[in-house]
């Protein structure tokens, strides 16, 4: 080389790739002197070790578009087959898109400080829209991950009512990896849309923080477990209440299209239109979702399943619907949990929704069950309007929806709202297995106390391993024992409309047996079986017994009656003619009592072969007390007591014969008749069981 002045050296440029400079190897006679570029020269000194971007020509002065050195050294290391990315505590532009498809790169940050701008720490700020700042695609590409790093986007929409965010992409897109790309330890700051992941399944997002906008992370066709842990979105940037409020009306913070199995927990998030969104895709929906811990805090819906299908399980979760402005005000149309698919299955452990409009849990659509074990609903139906903690929409034609709770409920400040809706063919209730006598279903205060289901369509219940109670579908209920020995049973005919009513009664009142019903007038029968008797009992013995000689087709009627008229006891029946028997036991007699004391006696000197009639006549003739019985000829006897005499208080009215016509007088001892043809004064005759006579004494002739 000819010597020459510095001043007269070309001036000073950047080293470019291509660039030549001398190297010399060795020492003395033996020394060579080669020519290397510089990329050959950086391949050399940095292979085997994380690369830099700003080797590539990065500035991360906030002002310079550092997006094509990214990429170049996104390609460079695609070439050498992939590895660390450093990025140092500065801030980088991007103003264009940066893609890594065909190998795994590992983008490491140094850090963030959190803020609502960017500060210490690794930075990417974005204030250009239409392009996507990184993609990440093709199965090399598998392996990527981002760390450590925080994303700003600039927004210049004032800050006043209908406030929008600028129309950013999703920073990050992964596409078709079809395997796991993570982020760990990311911030997103005032960014429109985080992470989009499609067609790749077993990412793994963790310690996700920020605040965005419109969507935080959107996931479809994910075919193998991915896992969401540890999110927190919140007012990094600004509480702005404009801000808020568009959040509160447009934000899916975790938007879920088709994911066969994700595992999500520790997620919290405050200013959403809903915090888990559970859509569909054309690939379908989310199928078997965990969700451990979930918080969410003035959003609109805290899940949302808008899907048809979905199935999932939540431990614990917590929500509030509380609008940002008015203080205290909450959102028009909030629900903890909101369903509006169908054949939803959904498990929640544990429950608590406050600051609702009306309804806690609102299940629409059809078919759909939820299952609930720990429910507490504060604040609802704010409208006092009557709504329900649950709402479950009715199902025109198909199968209804089913909320099942594990424990009662509590519910607290809501205007005396119910659990659940009524109008509905859906419900709410628990449920408990089918159980056997000696360890039932549902147990009460021990394990042999409770109730089981001993066959379908029957459900008992059981006292210290015994059965005391079975109800069935047909209507029939035991009480008090086994349904094949109960002390009591009620059967219910098919179509019944008339009742039987048992009624308590207050001090000084009878409790009542009543036939009720829909029919104006309604009997009751008391039947006993066979050949028994119905008997009626007081002061613990029998007072009344109905009983029947033979199968009965004529009976007695006791009837009542009104004022000034005879109650009555009735003979009735088939017969045109019935008899009405009273009998005594054995040889008491028959006491008819008035005034409290007998006033007419019926007894029997033997067994009675021989009896008096009385008859009652038509108007004009006279009442008859008439002989009856097996006898041809039958006497009647008139008797005082002791000494008293028979009297007769109006005349006596004799039988009346004519001289030819006197019966035998020995047929009438001491007989007196009335004699019509008898001559002057002798108009009466007495029998001395020989012959009549006159009252001289002389023989009738």
């Amino acid at each position: 080389m000819s010597d020459t002045k510095i001043s007269a050296l070309p001036a000073i440029a950047s080293a470019a790739d291509a660039d030549l400079l001398p190297v010399v190897q060795g020492s003395g006679p033996s020394a060579t002197t080669r020519r290397a570029s510089i990329a050959q020269l950086r391949a050399g000194l940095l292979a085997d070790r994380p690369v830099h971007v700003r080797e590539y020509g990065a500035v991360g002065d906030g002002v310079a578009n550092d997006a094509p050195a990214i990429q170049a050294a996104v390609d460079a290391m695609a070439a050498s087959g992939g590895g660390v990315l450093q990025f140092g505590p500065r801030r980088y532009r991007l103003a264009s898109p940066v893609t890594v498809n065909g190998v795994s790169i590992i983008f490491q940050g140094a850090g963030f400080t959190e803020g609502p701008a960017p500060r210490d720490g690794t930075w990417f700020t974005i204030d250009t829209t239409g392009f996507t700042p990184f993609t990440f695609t093709g199965v090399n590409t598998r392996g990527c991950a981002v760390r450590d790093i925080a994303v700003h986007q600039t927004h210049g929409a004032a800050q006043v009512p209908g406030w929008t965010p600028t129309a950013y992409d999703f920073v990050f897109r992964v596409q078709d990896c079809l395997g796991s790309i993570d982020f760990e330890n990311v911030f997103l700051c005032a960014v429109n849309r985080g992470i989009w992941i499609d067609n790749s399944g077993r990412f793994n997002i963790q310690r996700l923080r920020g605040q965005v906008f419109t969507g935080g992370i959107e996931i479809d066709r994910s075919y193998d477990i991915g896992r969401i842990d540890h999110v927190h979105f919140w007012t990094f940037a600004t509480s702005d209440d404009d801000v808020l409020a568009y959040q509160q009306q447009n934000l899916d913070a975790i938007l879920l299209r088709r994911n066969d199995g994700i595992f999500l927990d520790d997620i919290f998030a405050l200013g959403a239109r809903s915090v888990l969104r559970f859509s569909a895709s054309a690939s379908g929906v989310t199928t078997k979702f965990y969700v451990g811990n979930l918080y969410t805090d003035f959003a609109k819906y805290g899940v949302w399943i808008d899907g048809s299908g979905v199935d999932g399980q939540i431990a614990n979760a917590t929500t509030q619907g509380e609008a940002i402005t008015p203080p205290g005000a909450v959102l028009p149309g909030s629900n903890g949990i909101r369903i509006d698919g169908s054949n939803t299955r959904l498990h929640v452990g544990n429950l608590r929704i406050d600051a609702v409009e009306s309804n806690a849990i609102m299940v629409a659509g059809s078919g759909n069950r939820v299952d609930v074990f720990s429910f507490r609903a504060e604040r609802f139906n704010t409208l006092n309007d009557g709504s329900a903690a649950i709402q479950v929409a009715n199902v025109a034609s198909g199968t209804p929806n089913a909320v099942y709770v594990g424990t009662p409920p509590l519910l607290s400040n809501g205007n005396g709202g119910p659990l659940a809706n009524t109008g509905t063919n859906g419900f709410v209730a628990s449920g408990g297995p089918a159980g056997r006598i000696d360890r039932p279903g549902v147990m009460v205060g021990g394990e042999n106390n409770g109730l089981y289901l001993p066959a379908s369509g029957e459900i008992a219940t059981v006292a210290g391993g015994t059965e005391v109670l079975r109800a069935t579908s047909a209507g029939t209920v035991t009480v008090g024992g086994p349904t094949s020995a109960p002390g009591f049973r009620v059967v219910t005919p098919a179509s019944s409309v008339n009742v039987v009513e048992a009624r308590s009664a207050v001090t000084a009142q009878a409790p009542s047996l009543s036939a009720a019903g829909s029919d104006a007038n309604v009997n009751l029968a008391v039947a006993a079986k066979g050949t028994g008797t119905v008997v009626a009992q007081t002061r613990g013995a029998t007072a009344l017994e109905v009983g029947a000689a033979a199968t009965p087709v004529n009976s007695v009627r006791v009837n009542g009656s009104a004022t000034g008229t005879a109650v009555g006891v009735v003979a009735q029946g088939s017969d045109a003619n019935i008899a009405l028997a009273l009998a005594a036991k054995g040889t008491n007699p028959v006491q008819l009592q008035t005034r409290g004391a007998t006033a007419l006696e019926v007894n029997a000197t033997g067994t009675p072969g021989n009896f008096l009639r009385v008859n009652a006549t038509a108007a004009g003739s006279a009442p008859q007390l008439i002989s009856q019985g097996s006898d041809t000829n039958v006497g009647l006897q008139l008797s005082g007591k002791g000494t008293g005499m028979v009297s007769v208080v109006g005349p006596l009215q004799l039988a009346t014969y004519t001289v030819a016509t006197l019966p035998a007088a020995a047929s009438y001892p001491r007989g007196i008749v009335y004699v019509s043809d008898g001559t002057t004064n002798k108009r009466f005759a007495v029998s001395d069981g020989t012959s009549w006579r006159w009252p001289d004494g002389a023989v009738v002739s």
